[in-house]
């Protein structure tokens, strides 16, 4: 074999993609906090994979790979309205991670935004709601409209919650 010579083999592919599946849900439900979403991210993961394998040139890569798919995949999901959508419309806004570039589902980071969460929730409602909205990557524009309140008291309101929280974080 010459150096920079590829070494896929599909038959090894397929191994690596079974074996690697129990790995790939446990890496999803630490990103999701649900199961039935986790499996359902490491199926799309190894649909993505499948439907891509001609572009990994080495077996030797497929864990790395996968789960850089999981993730990007992860990630296009929080993106997309969709999941605002339903975030928004469920009471439990904080069982669902906040979007973030850097969240990795360490202990310590879920610990944060629980204590967070907890913390929006005591503050009055007129605060608490367009906090959330704001957290889960609505536009001022956008929040203002779902409320129907003007857009300087949408930036007001998320100004002033802020503070409170800051105060009982420094408190």
């Amino acid at each position: 074999m010459k150096i920079g010579e590829d070494t896929f083999d599909p038959d090894y592919f397929m191994y690596d993609l079974v074996q690697l599946q129990e790995q790939l849900f446990y890496y999803a439900l630490q990103l999701t906090e649900d199961r039935e979403d986790a499996l359902d991210l490491v199926q799309e993961t190894s649909f993505k994979a499948l439907k891509n394998r001609n572009r990994l040139h080495n077996n030797d890569h497929i864990r790395a790979w996968l789960y850089t798919i999981l993730k990007n995949t992860y990630i296009n999901y929080l993106r997309s309205s969709h999941y605002r959508q339903l975030t928004y419309d469920s009471d439990e806004l904080y069982n669902h991670p906040v979007q973030s570039g850097g969240s990795n589902g360490a202990p310590y980071d879920q610990l944060e935004k629980k204590e967070l969460y907890e913390i929006i929730e005591m503050l009055p409602g007129a605060y608490e709601k367009p906090i959330k909205m704001f957290l889960y990557g609505y536009s001022y524009k956008e929040i203002a409209e779902r409320m129907n309140i003007p857009i300087g008291t949408v930036k007001s309101r998320i100004h002033l919650g802020k503070q409170q929280i800051r105060r009982v974080y420094t408190a």
